[in-house]
């Protein structure tokens, strides 16, 4: 029987969405009615359910507001909770698995973190190695305040970054730094060792721990860098739920001074109890609020990534592979308005803006990385774990470094988590080619037979999931188009 691809869409949206939004599609959601007495004055049920609805509207908008905020927050939050320090280096050493909890994370690449306060430190030297690194400093709403590594202005040769707190008025050295002003206390290095045909974790992971943070106090005597080997412990570095979102959006908010930006939604925050320099102890009635207004606004902010209003052209403009960001440009404004809808979308699906992954910015041909994101199959239709599906990569890839695609839950943008244990496959992986030198990747919840085997990733039936493509060290050619790459095809069709 031919699918209906509406409902099956709606299906499978289900999985991140709100299961009726797709019953009442064509129109608004019934809104609630408030009853006033002959005088036109509201009595006292209805002047608490219009407080109740005004409270929830604003906890709903905020959420929104603060997602990539409580992003970032979530990430220092879960090293915190195993025992890692400010400016302490955490390396993923074994590289990422499935039990280390990242919004979009790579298992290919070695990544690092480290987060840091401002207000704490003064002030703040960030030594990044060469070779074969790049990667960002993050202020605390992800806005990258520099570039690092092979992207940044050392050009992968390393160097000593100068990170300065907002409005700090003090000596700063006159050469010998790459300085800049970050607009937030609190914020994250993010720092990869990208691996090249034949090179091992082991020694991209050593090319981190050279790595170092510091204040600038410190400068005479620098101590000696400090790591912390991520090995298999468990991490979770996903945006918080609940009650816990609104918990650490008071504790982040706490840290840092109003921006003029932001001065309309701190007085919408107000009345829930979220206050600058204030304890957040929300009773009774606003826990209510909030744990309700943070299920709305977690399905909202994720069909705002997944049915984007905002064009997201990539070097594929008639397929389904879409580049990861709407955002114009990395500051998050755009011209007399901040890019809300297009930054909550972003870091709910990853973390970490770049500047050289700005669509506006000019391409880093022979170093960085390209990045395509996919959520539907040739036909449309959001990927069901359910199905079969192919993705034909030609061979030739436009890279100096390597490919790399990982499958993802729709629910909450981290690894899916099968008894496979094996969410990516990569050209750096042993893989059957065909006879042109092409690759056919699989995924499916079914064991493939051979020679597909070592192709495949195992799915998880009624889930619905996402493909990240990766191509580190893109050429010209990629950004060209002269490398065809064609959507993901569902090879199942016994229901057509």
């Amino acid at each position: 029987m031919k699918r209906n691809k509406a409902l099956l869409s709606c299906a499978i949206a289900a999985s991140v969405l709100v299961s009726a939004g797709c019953a009442s599609a064509a129109s608004p959601s019934a809104h609630p009615t408030f009853d006033m007495e002959r005088t036109n004055y509201p009595s006292e049920a209805t002047k608490q359910a219009l407080y109740d609805e005004l409270d929830y509207q604003r906890a709903v908008q905020s959420y929104i507001w603060a997602q990539p905020l409580v992003g970032l927050a979530s990430m220092a939050e879960g090293a915190r909770e195993i025992g890692i320090e400010p400016m302490e280096l955490f390396i993923f050493d074994q590289l990422e698995q499935v039990n280390q909890k990242l919004q979009t994370g790579n298992d290919d690449v070695v990544y690092s973190f480290s987060y840091f306060d401002l207000s704490q430190t003064g002030p703040m030297v960030v030594e990044i190695p060469a070779n074969g690194q790049y990667g960002v400093i993050l202020d605390a709403w992800q806005r990258p305040t520099e570039d690092v590594g092979g992207v940044g202005p050392d050009h992968g040769a390393g160097g000593k970054y100068l990170v300065i707190p907002p409005g700090y008025q003090g000596p700063l050295p006159r050469d010998g730094y790459f300085v800049s002003q970050a607009k937030t206390n609190t914020g994250m290095l993010f720092l990869r060792a990208v691996r090249g045909p034949g090179d091992s974790v082991a020694s991209a992971a050593d090319r981190l721990r050279a790595t170092n943070l510091y204040p600038y106090s410190q400068v005479d005597n620098p101590p000696a860098p400090r790591n912390h080997n991520m090995g298999h412990d468990d991490y979770n570095g996903l945006t918080r739920r609940g009650l816990d979102y609104y918990t650490l959006m008071a504790k982040a908010l706490r840290t840092e001074a109003p921006e003029e930006r932001d001065r309309m939604m701190y007085g919408m925050l107000a009345p829930l109890g979220i206050k600058p320099g204030e304890a957040f102890e929300p009773d009774e009635r606003v826990r209510a609020i909030l744990e309700r207004a943070a299920d709305t606004g977690r399905k909202m902010v994720a069909n705002l990534e997944v049915n984007s209003r905002t064009d997201r052209p990539s070097v594929y403009p008639n397929t389904q592979w879409r580049n990861p960001t709407g955002m114009t440009h990395y500051s998050q404004e755009l011209g007399a308005a901040t890019e809300l809808d297009e930054r909550a979308a972003l870091f709910r699906y990853g973390f970490a803006m770049q500047k050289f992954l700005d669509p506006n910015a000019t391409p880093p041909v022979n170093t960085g990385a390209a990045y395509l994101t996919s959520y539907r199959d040739s036909d449309g239709v959001f990927l069901d774990g359910s199905n079969e599906y192919r993705l034909h990569i030609p061979a030739n890839a436009p890279i100096r470094g390597y490919w790399s695609a990982s499958l993802y839950d729709a629910e909450d943008f981290s690894f899916i988590d099968t008894d496979q244990k094996k969410p990516s496959l990569s050209s750096l992986k042993d893989l059957t080619k065909n006879p042109d030198g092409s690759i056919d990747l699989v995924f499916s919840p079914n064991e493939p037979e051979d020679p597909l085997k070592s192709n495949w990733i195992k799915t998880i039936p009624q889930q619905g999931f996402l493909v990240l493509f990766r191509l580190y060290a893109p050429t010209e050619d990629y950004y060209a188009g002269k490398w065809p790459l064609a959507d993901i095809s569902r090879t199942n069709r016994s229901d057509k």
